[in-house]
């Protein structure tokens, strides 16, 4: 089954306000983590909840982990209360990426049957349109019905490890090429990809003015190369963000995806140093 997917700026406007609706803002900068907080706070969308993409979408990393491995579930449900989101929410997420940030937000919400989309375009969208900004904090309304969360669809290193000799999905890798062929690492301790993934940059998915391509028009990129690769995918990134991008698109683009393998190439690069240095 498809996955609910992308909003636009007239369609959030008609939503704002409505006792339903929860906006997240999700704006995060990886060079600069107080960064995201600071930009809010010079204008966000009206009623907006910012969101701390490091402890509010990620628990701690370790040296076993990625940079952003998930919550655990029981603080994550408490997180959905306390910012009054539940099953009968409209909730809308937004960055000023392109979505590459929102997507995470979007992933982890979707898992709990929770209707949520991204704002297409963003922040810059909604300003550049001349909608209403406000440097108002937002006031969660927090509510009693806490749900029963769970993450079906994240893919743990073991089944990586093992897909290596099963062969069960095929990986693809949403970060950019210079990345995914190991020139130019400035994050992740060794470079490369992970062996047997292909690279679909999340930016692919975008056109020039930071939208997402027509439907149409991803569904026919997509397919083109997705098609001889087998029925299974796992998507990846650097640490479980922007390839939940790529899941996005492939689910906007009329094609059903799911399933993201978190701890991603921050997590299998530990995995490599170990191998290295042992």
């Amino acid at each position: 089954m498809l996955l609910k997917t992308l909003i636009n700026t007239n369609e959030l406007a008609i939503l704002l306000g409505q006792p339903d609706v929860v906006v997240l803002d999700c704006r995060f900068y990886l060079t600069d983590h107080a960064k995201g907080k600071s930009e809010y706070d010079k204008g966000h969308i009206p009623g907006a909840l910012f969101v701390d993409v490091h402890h509010e979408l990620a628990s701690a990393e370790t040296a076993q982990t990625g940079r952003h491995p998930l919550p655990d579930e029981e603080v994550f449900s408490r997180q959905l209360q306390d910012w009054g989101i539940d099953v009968n929410s409209q909730v809308v997420v937004y960055d000023d990426m392109g979505g590459a940030i929102a997507a995470r937000a979007w992933w982890m919400l979707s898992q709990q049957n929770i209707p949520v989309r991204v704002l297409n375009g963003g922040f810059p969208a909604w300003r550049k349109q001349g909608k209403d900004i406000s440097v108002v904090p937002g006031v969660a309304k927090p509510i009693s019905n806490q749900l029963k969360v769970s993450f079906p669809w994240a893919i743990s290193e073991q089944a990586i490890v093992e897909n290596l000799e099963t062969h069960q999905f095929q990986l693809v890798d949403a970060r950019a090429a210079d990345r995914f062929n190991g020139e130019n690492e400035t994050i992740d301790p060794v470079a490369g990809h992970i062996p047997g993934a292909i690279n679909r940059p999340f930016l692919d998915n975008l056109d020039p003015e930071g939208y997402f391509k027509p439907a149409e028009q991803l569904h026919v990129e997509w397919q083109d190369w997705l098609s001889n690769n087998g029925d299974g995918y796992v998507y990846y990134c650097g640490s479980g963000v922007t390839a939940c991008h790529n899941v996005l698109a492939l689910n906007y683009a009329g094609i059903e995806a799911k399933q993201v393998y978190v701890g991603s190439w921050s997590q299998w690069s530990k995995r490599m140093l170990r191998a290295l240095t042992s």
